[in-house]
């Protein structure tokens, strides 16, 4: 009898080992994760996004953005590289369509650096036969907010001849989201040195940024899984807070911040919205996107999830079916939760959010141009390339 007590107590002590030595693997690998990636500058926002969503209803509708750092390079190289994407991407998104029979509508964030009258003037096509729309993305040398200022307004009418980054109303306004080269926006990396790029990029008529979310940079702001409104100021990152969107609350003087999901898995690892070659996109990741609960305060029964990717370098995702998969996964997923799948450009997924925030409700499908029109190149047929070569 007294062995058989110390057998039991032996045991009991070896299994209380084994699980704090488990418990202390998993911490390990958890704070690696939070240290290595970064993830220390987001984690109160978090946790504090996380707590929220549970209280909120369930979504019914979900409006789904897909963001492209396109950067198929310049001169002939880069126009071949872009050819050999669009005949891998055009079968999959015309095999697409959302709950409402929209057709799968990319958004094509191209940088000016880039430069490829070829690339643009073909993208500009695409548009007009309604595939997406295309925005701004920049990788610009360092500059101050003078320097910067002259720097955008030369390189806007370089896309407003092919009809892009511009309204097709009659004032033909300059509109468009930006994304930022190496998520270095308002001088968050000193390599920028543009202190007031929230403001100088809202007055040339850009209406939204959507650089983030990512990870493993002091870039990312600390807000995550929102919607929300930076005021701009003269230091740098001036994004890191902001104000959420809500409805009934108007915010004319700051740009609004459309961020990506975050989530942390349970073994550390973090899902940032990113569908790269190095990230494939799950089944497991798309619950998570939508279980990131990205929504306009006071509707929560519309939910946005805006992924992003670098379609060129990560061409495989297109070509080997992980793009035709994960569209797939995401309306077998949004089937299951009862919910209304809405695939949306950037200028749609805005105006559904200025919508909310002017008190709308119902379906979000009809406010795609609630407040910002078409781009001239969904309405006018572009123009081919520009004699002045790429």
């Amino acid at each position: 009898m007294k062995l058989s007590i110390i057998r039991l107590a032996t045991w009991r002590y070896l299994l209380c080992v084994v699980l704090l030595s488990l418990v202390s693997v998993y911490l390990a690998k958890v704070s690696y994760s939070i240290i290595h990636w970064k993830a220390y500058i987001w984690l109160p926002s978090y946790l504090t996004a996380s707590l929220g969503a549970r209280l909120d209803r369930r979504p019914e509708h979900l409006i789904f953005v897909m963001v492209d750092h396109y950067e198929p390079g310049s001169g002939d190289a880069g126009f071949r590289l872009h050819e050999k994407w669009t005949k891998a991407f055009l079968p999959v998104a015309s095999g697409h369509h959302d709950s409402y029979g929209n057709r799968f509508k990319y958004n094509w964030f191209y940088p000016y650096e880039q430069k490829n009258d070829q690339v643009l003037a073909s993208l500009a096509s695409l548009a007009y036969e309604g595939f997406g729309e295309i925005e701004l993305h920049w990788h610009h040398p360092h500059a101050n907010n003078e320097t910067f200022e002259r720097m955008l307004e030369s390189a806007l009418p370089w896309f407003h001849q092919y009809g892009a980054l511009i309204s097709s109303a009659k004032d033909q306004a300059p509109q468009f989201a930006f994304i930022h080269g190496n998520f270095r926006l308002d001088n968050s990396i000193p390599q920028c040195g543009v202190t007031r790029e929230l403001d100088i990029l809202r007055k040339h008529g850009c209406y939204a940024d959507l650089t983030f979310s990512t990870i493993g940079t002091d870039a990312q702001p600390s807000k995550v899984n929102a919607i929300y409104y930076a005021l701009d100021s003269d230091g740098s990152k001036s994004y890191d807070t902001g104000i959420d969107v809500a409805v009934g609350r108007k915010q004319s003087d700051a740009l609004m911040m459309i961020e990506g999901p975050i989530k942390i898995e349970w073994n550390g690892h973090l899902n940032y919205g990113a569908v790269e070659s190095y990230a494939l996109p799950t089944a497991r990741s798309i619950d998570q996107w939508i279980d990131a609960n990205i929504h306009v305060r006071g509707r929560p029964e519309w939910v946005f999830v805006k992924v992003y990717t670098h379609g060129c370098q990560s061409l495989d995702i297109v070509e080997d079916g992980h793009l035709d998969s994960m569209l797939s996964d995401l309306r077998s997923a949004c089937d299951h939760r009862k919910v209304k799948v809405h695939y949306m450009t950037a200028r749609e997924c805005y105006n559904v959010i200025k919508a909310a925030e002017d008190g709308k409700s119902g379906n979000p499908e009809e406010f795609r141009d609630y407040l910002l029109p078409k781009p001239r190149n969904l309405v006018i047929r572009p123009p081919a390339a520009s004699a002045n070569g790429r």
